[in-house]
């Protein structure tokens, strides 16, 4: 897969490998470390000497990493114990990305990623809890991180198309209960182990969640009036819908905004969209270690869609996404757009700041340069900054909030 082929553009400055998909995660594992889970010198020991998108020696490295940490965390006590706990499972985390979530080796990944991360955030004396939202005869996970029974501003996360709960945790929960905020955490459907559930992408992602706000006004202490979301990646489309249509929606952060996904589709996934289907599928099926990524690739994102067929996931977004009427969304809205992101989406981010500004929106757009960091998608090469940015905007939009009660949190 060239730098051209990528899924889509997510980043402008090489860190580790060619194959542009796999530089991105690793670029994005990095950027966690900045919150919790692996350093910077772990990570580049655990890829060394590896086969450029090669992903069984991906998959194979991490879990084995993880297994170690696990080995040492079971041998320790402690916050050391606690991180490494973390640590594994953001390995095991690294690991989901090139696992076949139809095999039979995704799911023994997926419950080691899940015990690892709630062990650990016990460890750390994080008061994490694990949540089922009842969503149309299903459930879907999260967490729910509160402080106490004092009224506090919740923060919503909102992941996107490669995201788990568990990532939604250094995004925005964690950071946002350090800073004295409740946090919501949930896989919508299509998200996460959602879709082995049933639960793929659908069209109207304002539905499920509005159930996620249903369950946190009748779960937390004392459930704030309105409500902020973060949506991160294809969350940015995601929370774009349930901004435009949940009045419980009292402030909206988004890296990237999308409005139109299929447009982005249209304009973004590179070589992928302007394939015929049969080509593409004679492509993943030569034998290399790139075709072996792309293939992977392909089918997980296939299967959160509902559908074996890449190419038909893909076409449904083209015929089934509708723009998002933006004309109702009026509550206070911050932008993160960094350079390295695609066209396209620096366009629509652009385009919609300037759209809600006219109607005299309170609209922060904060654009992120390369030299700086922040300037990748999502902005995981920078996650502290970006959380600067974002924490200290909402303490000046939503209603004043008390300090955290830990004292161990007063001066972070």
């Amino acid at each position: 897969m060239s730098k051209s082929d990528a899924v889509v553009k997510r980043e402008s400055i090489q860190i580790r490998f060619h194959d542009s998909d796999m530089d991105f995660l690793f670029n994005w594992l990095v950027g966690l470390g900045s919150v919790v889970g692996l350093s910077h010198g772990e990570l580049f020991a655990a890829v060394d000497g590896m086969t450029d998108g090669d992903p069984v020696g991906w998959r194979e490295r991490f879990i084995g990493h993880g297994d170690s940490l696990v080995a040492r965390a079971s041998g320790g006590s402690g916050a050391q114990s606690a991180q490494d706990r973390m640590a594994a499972a953001f390995c095991y985390r690294a690991a989901l990305n090139y696992i076949d979530p139809t095999g039979d080796h995704y799911q023994p990944v997926v419950e080691r990623m899940d015990s690892q991360f709630l062990d650990g955030a016990m460890g750390l004396s994080v008061p994490l809890r694990a949540i089922e939202v009842p969503f149309e005869g299903q459930t879907l996970p999260g967490y729910l991180l509160e402080h106490d029974a004092t009224p506090r501003p919740v923060v919503l996360m909102v992941g996107g198309g490669d995201t788990y709960r568990q990532d939604l945790w250094y995004f925005a929960g964690y950071p946002a209960w350090r800073r004295g905020y409740n946090a919501v955490m949930v896989d919508l459907p299509g998200q996460g182990v959602c879709p082995a559930r049933g639960l793929t992408f659908r069209a109207d992602m304002a539905a499920p969640i509005s159930a996620v706000l249903d369950f946190a006004e009748g779960t937390l202490s004392s459930p704030p009036p309105r409500v902020t979301m973060f949506g991160v990646s294809g969350g940015g489309w995601m929370s774009a819908q349930a901004a435009a249509s949940d009045s419980r929606i009292g402030a909206w952060v988004a890296s990237t905004p999308i409005t139109d996904m299929a447009e982005l589709f249209r304009t973004e996934m590179g070589a992928a969209l302007r394939t015929p289907g049969w080509l593409m599928r004679l492509a993943v099926s030569l034998k290399s270690a790139v075709n072996d990524s792309a293939e992977l690739l392909y089918k997980k994102y296939a299967w959160q869609f509902g559908t074996s067929d890449f190419r038909a996931a893909f076409d449904g977004v083209l015929q089934q996404a509708r723009p998002v009427d933006t004309a109702t969304i009026s509550c206070p809205c911050l932008f993160l757009v960094g350079e390295g992101e695609g066209e396209d989406l620096q366009r629509q981010a652009t385009e919609l700041a300037e759209t809600l500004k006219s109607r005299g929106v309170n609209v922060t757009l904060r654009r992120f340069r390369s030299e700086e960091g922040g300037a990748s998608h999502c902005q995981v090469d920078n996650l502290r900054l970006a959380h600067s940015v974002v924490f200290d905007w909402l303490d000046g939009v939503v209603s004043p909030r008390p300090p955290p009660t830990d004292p161990r949190l007063l001066a972070w």
